[in-house]
């Protein structure tokens, strides 16, 4: 949780893979299933009516969808 946290701060890839023993590809698939999560609660809370939730979500996920994380890639993205 803390790399992910690192990341939404800012913080560069270079920081965040310090902060643990991880693969720089589970890192990456974790932030990126973090998003996913971000946006079923956002989804979530449109169905419900929650309109703060769903501001929430996005801004959480636009704070972490930058850089090398979501670079289009070969290996990550779905076809």
């Amino acid at each position: 949780m803390e790399v992910v946290y690192q990341w939404a701060e800012g913080k560069l890839f270079n920081h965040i893979i310090r902060l643990t023993n991880a693969d720089e590809g589970c890192i990456v698939r974790c932030i990126q299933r973090m998003d996913e999560v971000l946006n079923d609660i956002r989804n979530a809370g449109r169905i419900i009516g929650d309109n703060t939730l769903v501001q929430k979500m996005k801004e959480t996920s636009d704070a972490i969808r930058r850089d090398i994380v979501f670079a289009p890639s070969l290996y990550t993205t779905d076809v």
